[in-house]
This record gives C-alpha cells, sequence and structure tokens, in this order.
C-alpha cells in the first residue's frame, strides 16, 4: 500500500478540525512551528498542508497575524451562516487576558524554554516521597466521593486551623472555606460579595492587574507600593464608602516586588482600615516560603473585628496542580461564599483535599517546607550573584527575604516589549513589568522554577539583548 504523504495527513487533520467544530469560523490556527514540532516534520511540510486547505476556502492567511479559519464545510454549501463564536467570545463578560500575559500562559508549559516567568516550585522541590507515602495512607481511608456542603472537608479545615494557630490566626473550622487556589478564593469574593459599582483598592505593581479578576463595573484605586510595602500615607487620602470600598493586598512577600510590610505597619494599616470601615482581602499565598527569617504575623493575627479575610494556598508550597486553598473570616461570610461556591462548581477535588490533610496531619508537610527554603535559599542567592556580575551596571534590586521572585528595576528607560520579545527568540521567557500595571522600566526574575545552568544561560541572554538598547 503506498504511503500517505506526510503534508496530505497535515492537511486532512486541519480539515477534521474544522468539520468537527474545534476550529470555529473566525479562530486562529496553531502556528507553522507548532504544528510541525506536533507532527515531527519540516516547516516546508507544514506550508504545503496549509496552503493546499487554503485553496479549498477553509483558510486565509492575515499579514503579520497569521492564518484563520474562514469556512467550513457546510458554509460553503450552506447560504446559512453558522454562529460567529470568535464575535461571541470578543464582548463575553469575561475580558481577555493582555496579549503578553496570554503569551506567558502558553509559554510557561514549553520545557524546551528558560522559565524565569513561572511561579511555581521547580521539579526538584516536588515531594515526591512525601506525596506517594501520602497517598498510601489516604487510599485506604476514602470512603466516598461526594459533594460535600461546600464548604469542604471538614478534616482538612480541622487541620488549616491548627496550621494558622502556629502563626496566630485562631479561627474555627467552621469559618475556614476550601477553594481551588487562592485566584478562586478572590474570585469568589468579587461576585459573592462586592456589588456594582465598588471601589476597589489595589497596589499598584501588583500580579493582579495580569489578570481580569474585576467586573467592568468596579472602580480600581491603585495605591503604590514602597520599600515597605503598600504606601498606607497614599491610602489614607483617598475617599471611601462605608460597603462599597474594599482593600486588596498582599502584605507579605508581594508578588511582583517581593516587599513585605513591617509589623508596626501592619498595625498602622489595620487601625486605620478599623477606623473607616475599609474591609481587607489578605492574600498571604507566600508565607510559608520565608528564606531567612519567619515574617511579621499576618493582619489577620492582629485582627479582632473580623476586619479580614484571609487567603492562603498549597499551590505555591506543594503543587500547582493540587488547586486548594483556603478563604478564613467571619463565619457568615464564609457561608455567603459557600453557597455561591455551590452554585458554580460544588466544590475542589476531595482526593486532592485529604492528600493535603495527611500531609499536614503527619508533619510531612513541615519537613517539606524546610527542604523547600533550603534549596529556594540556595537559588536566590545564585540568582543574585549572576545579576551582580552581569547587570549591575544597569539595574538595581533588593534581596528578597521569601517567596519565589526578584525585581529589577533598571536605571534607564528601556523597551521592556523589545526586550520580552528578544529574549523569547533566545529561548528565554521573562515577566516584564509593565503586565502588573507598572509603568517604569521593571523585571520580575522567578529563581523557584530554572535550574541553576539554566539561570545562568538566562541572564547572560537578558544581558545581550540589553546591550542593543543601551
Amino acid at each position: 500500500m503506498k504511503k500517505i504523504p506526510r503534508y496530505f495527513q497535515i492537511a486532512r487533520w486541519i480539515r477534521e478540525k474544522i468539520d468537527k467544530g474545534e476550529w470555529v469560523i473566525g479562530s486562529k490556527i496553531p502556528t507553522q512551528r507548532e504544528i510541525a514540532e506536533q507532527f515531527g516534520v519540516n516547516r516546508s511540510t507544514v506550508v504545503t498542508a496549509i496552503e493546499m486547505v487554503k485553496s479549498e476556502g477553509l483558510l486565509e492567511g492575515k499579514t503579520g497575524s497569521g492564518i484563520y479559519v474562514v469556512n467550513n464545510q457546510w458554509s460553503l454549501i450552506s447560504a446559512i451562516s453558522p454562529p460567529d463564536w470568535n464575535d461571541f467570545t470578543k464582548w463575553s463578560l469575561q475580558p481577555a487576558s493582555e496579549h503578553t500575559v496570554q503569551m506567558i500562559n502558553e509559554l510557561e508549559n514549553r520545557k524546551d524554554l528558560i522559565q524565569f516567568s513561572k511561579g511555581e516550585l521547580g521539579p526538584e522541590m516536588f515531594p515526591h516521597a512525601e506525596i506517594t507515602e501520602a497517598m498510601g495512607k489516604v487510599t485506604l481511608q476514602l470512603q466516598e466521593f461526594g459533594y460535600g456542603d461546600g464548604l469542604g472537608e471538614l478534616g482538612l479545615r480541622t487541620e488549616i486551623s491548627r496550621h494558622l494557630q502556629r502563626i496566630g490566626v485562631n479561627i474555627a473550622p467552621e469559618s475556614i472555606l476550601i477553594v481551588s487556589g487562592a485566584l478562586h478564593a478572590l474570585k469568589l469574593i468579587t461576585t459573592g460579595i462586592l456589588k456594582r459599582g465598588s471601589t476597589v483598592f489595589l497596589e499598584s505593581p501588583s500580579y493582579l492587574h495580569s489578570i481580569n479578576l474585576f467586573p467592568a463595573e468596579m472602580a480600581i484605586r491603585e495605591i503604590p507600593v514602597a520599600e515597605e510595602g503598600l504606601n498606607i500615607k497614599e491610602l489614607f487620602q483617598q475617599k471611601f464608602t462605608k460597603n462599597s470600598s474594599i482593600l486588596f493586598l498582599n502584605p507579605t512577600f508581594q508578588n511582583p516586588t517581593s516587599t513585605s510590610m513591617t509589623l508596626e505597619q501592619r498595625k498602622i494599616l489595620l487601625d486605620k482600615c478599623q477606623y473607616y470601615q475599609l474591609p481587607i482581602i489578605e492574600d498571604d499565598i507566600f508565607r510559608d516560603l520565608w528564606l531567612d527569617a519567619p515574617p511579621p504575623a499576618p493582619l489577620k493575627a492582629l485582627d479582632k473585628n473580623g476586619q479580614v479575610l484571609y487567603v492562603g494556598s498549597f499551590s505555591k508550597t506543594i503543587a500547582a496542580g493540587l488547586r486548594i486553598g483556603w478563604l478564613a473570616g467571619p463565619e457568615a461570610v464564609v457561608k455567603r461564599l459557600s453557597d455561591v461556591r455551590m452554585q458554580t462548581d460544588y466544590g475542589s477535588s476531595y482526593l486532592s483535599q485529604v492528600l493535603v490533610k495527611e500531609l499536614l496531619a503527619s508533619g510531612m508537610y513541615e519537613k517539606h517546607l524546610q527542604k523547600v527554603r533550603c534549596r529556594l535559599r540556595e537559588k536566590r542567592d545564585e540568582l543574585l550573584r549572576l545579576l551582580s556580575l552581569h547587570l549591575s551596571d544597569v539595574a538595581t534590586w533588593s534581596t528578597p527575604s521569601g517567596g519565589f521572585f526578584i525585581w529589577v528595576v533598571f536605571k534607564k528607560k528601556m523597551n521592556m516589549q523589545k526586550l520580552f520579545k528578544q529574549c523569547l527568540a533566545e529561548n528565554v521567557v521573562i515577566n516584564p513589568g509593565f503586565i502588573y500595571n507598572d509603568r517604569h522600566s521593571t523585571l520580575r526574575l522567578s529563581f523557584a522554577y530554572a535550574t541553576f545552568e539554566e539561570m545562568e544561560a538566562g541572564i547572560l541572554t537578558i544581558k545581550s539583548s540589553l546591550s542593543n538598547q543601551i
């Protein structure tokens, strides 16, 4: 039997994607490089296949943009046009991410790139032994896989309550809601508590500026981050509306700047927020990842009046794929949000919940943290050494005392979009500061994921790319 040419196989695959409705009219198909990598062929083979499908009227190229689906087999023989799903998504209530953020999200799954962007632990810090041991114990305890009551598995909430007591947060299991990561908690708050026309006071820069968390009906007021975290003086020059204003902040190892508020600053902030009746959402997902000394107590530990909703997560400390975090606050608020939760997805993975419960209860989580802190400290120090060696003449930075990131500030104005593209061309993914709403020439570099060798190669690439702008 005669072998079917590869370009013919690829053309048939493209047609099937279109005919099955997986690639709808108006959608952009993958790049030639991506298709070539998927099929293990040269790009010329892919070009031949695409030209064949173009000649059938199914595809059309747009200069500088890519190849788009313009027809399917049905639309070619029918006068009835199919739904324009591309137009539907364009005007949806949830807007698309900024283009650079979309690119970074896609690129972070590439194993062939140096990942200075990833906000997660490197593979060498994944707790393989601990997960295996905990899973063995958990499988013997499994009884049912029901939806639950929306609050989350009681045993896990009890262990989180005990865990929080160690940092001065005394809160009962019934005041804790299990969520699928910190962002899920924040999304529940925006949909379940905040009302139309609310004013959100938000740090700037902040990782929350890189996602569309808040509905368009809400006003965002940016409060700058200084060396000791949120600029409290500027915050309280603003006007607050009772029951329509809220403060979101990340006071410990802030993302992206890695700054932390002092204990004194935290006390001042909480006192003033109580005076102005300004609720606080405290995002504290990096707390357990201190590298030099434990950070000051969280705002929630100082809160005696239910002023603070406290958000934490195991995505940064164990594994992002577990999708387990929590929200702690007044019992009435937690019940309200658990009801909202039940209207959306009925709860987080039961298996992930009981697995994390076992890690906490057995003490394996704390032992794992000790190893992670040691490794992260080594990687942080190595990236600091490389920065001092290669970029000290063009940039400044501070030594982070925890978390994953070093915030690099360039001494002169740089074209950060150009730097991003140049680094990507050399297989290095960086996070330019503008995706966090920073208007200066800045860069967030992660030391958590890349290897020592990759960090050195990546810094040299950044140095070489900068030479074109200096």
